[in-house]
């Protein structure tokens, strides 16, 4: 029976603080520093770098005393095989195609409890480019380091399991957790471990996932939200955290990365992120270009999260509506970075590509865009819209907002 969520608990909760350890940005910095090293190539699934990722992801879960729940008893990795999706971030699996090897990495904090909350991450990347989405023009050869993407959330779940296996107090949920493969290739991994689960989904009370958390803006602190409307408790406990960061919400379960797969398993899912850049699968996504301190601030926030959701009984699910150009397969780019905690109307242009439709046309960083074509632009989701309706070689006009001042450009697609 569905439990009626208690906003009597929630009302007589105090603004709740985190307590015990915290992050520790010399962890933080190890762990990014090594995945997004030379040595690891990128990370491309099957690779020999993706291989010492794992052993590595292993070893520091052996060290905090996890359980091991991959598939095989005492073993923390879950292999499985995959056909390349055509759409990255997609909902759909491919079933053609040459065939691919991925591992999920997993560890269980055991309480003996009966519900568990997942933490996950993906920690694959592009490799060199050349099998993915690079967004570099001649990616062949140049090590995509994903230092952001998601060496930063990888390293957040490995410091969140330090923290959780060793503040000495037993919570009332287990903690599973899991760094996942294939994400670049459309959520593979996740996908496959909740067909495949090796913790019960009905046991299953929440997923948290974090994806690109590294490039905190420390003036404007925004940390982006995802899947918010997934359960009802999940805002008025935002509200109610003592964090010094700024939150924005979006309320949709469905979003590009791995709490997607968990929210079409009808679990509840947050998913933090500190926004896109312009070294977004990019070989210049590097370990000296993380905000160090930023990223311990959104761990400790998850922290705060993980020990708030305890004040709570099993969390009941809630559908959500679906942003549906998130997982659309688009025709044409522009070839922008959007800035996704940008709250006002329009779309702030991050980064502009290099060679792509908008630098040619003359668009530039910090510019607004307000309409594209005869399509207002009101946000992120009307801008993905309004791209689906050009085809590849056709010129519409782009109207953008630049400072104080409106300007019109032409971009041909």
């Amino acid at each position: 029976m569905k439990r009626i969520l208690a906003c009597c608990v929630l009302l007589s909760l105090a603004t709740i603080t985190t307590s015990g350890q915290k992050a520790e940005v010399s962890n933080i910095r190890k762990h990014i520093t090594y995945l997004a090293s030379d040595e690891l190539g990128g990370r491309m699934p099957g690779s020999q770098g993706e291989k010492l990722a794992q052993k590595y992801l292993a070893a520091e879960f052996k060290k905090y005393g996890l359980t091991p729940k991959g598939t095989a008893e005492n073993s923390f990795y879950q292999h499985f095989t995959y056909h390349m999706s055509k759409n990255p971030h997609d909902t759909a699996e491919a079933t053609t195609g040459e065939l691919y090897h991925g591992t999920n990495v997993i560890g269980l904090l055991d309480n003996k409890a009966e519900y568990t909350i997942v933490i996950g991450a993906h920690y694959d990347h592009l490799g060199d480019g050349t099998r993915g989405n690079s967004l570099d023009a001649n990616p062949k050869g140049k090590i995509h380091h994903g230092a952001d993407d998601n060496a930063s959330g990888t390293a957040g779940v490995l410091e969140l399991a330090r923290i959780f296996s060793s503040n000495g107090v037993t919570e009332k949920y287990n903690i599973l957790f899991i760094c996942f493969s294939a994400e670049e290739a459309g959520l593979i991994g996740s996908k496959y471990y909740v067909n495949h689960p090796t913790i019960p989904l009905k046991e299953t009370d929440c997923m948290i996932n974090m994806d690109m958390i590294g490039r905190l803006n420390d003036s404007t602190r925004k940390v982006i939200v995802y899947g918010t409307g997934t359960s009802s408790i999940w805002e008025p406990m935002l509200n109610n955290t003592r964090s010094d960061v700024v939150l924005k919400y979006d309320s949709a379960g469905i979003g590009p990365s791995d709490q997607t797969s968990f929210y079409l398993k009808d679990i509840p899912v947050l998913f933090f992120f500190t926004g896109q850049h312009s070294d977004y699968h990019k070989p210049t996504d590097v370990a000296d270009k993380i905000n160090y301190e930023g990223e311990k601030r959104v761990i400790d926030l998850v922290k705060l999260v993980v020990d708030s959701v305890e004040n709570y009984p099993k969390l009941a699910f809630q559908k959500t509506s679906t942003h549906e150009s998130k997982t659309s397969t688009f025709k044409v780019s522009m070839g922008i970075m959007p800035d996704y905690a940008y709250d006002k109307p329009g779309v702030r242009v991050d980064g502009v590509s290099d060679n792509k439709p908008a630098q040619k046309a003359g668009l530039k960083a910090d510019d607004v865009i307000i309409q594209l074509g005869d399509y207002p632009v009101k946000d992120i989701y009307s801008y993905m819209d309004a791209l689906n309706k050009f085809d590849k070689g056709k010129t519409t006009k782009v109207i953008v907002k630049r400072g104080a001042e409106q300007k019109e450009f032409t971009v041909t697609f």
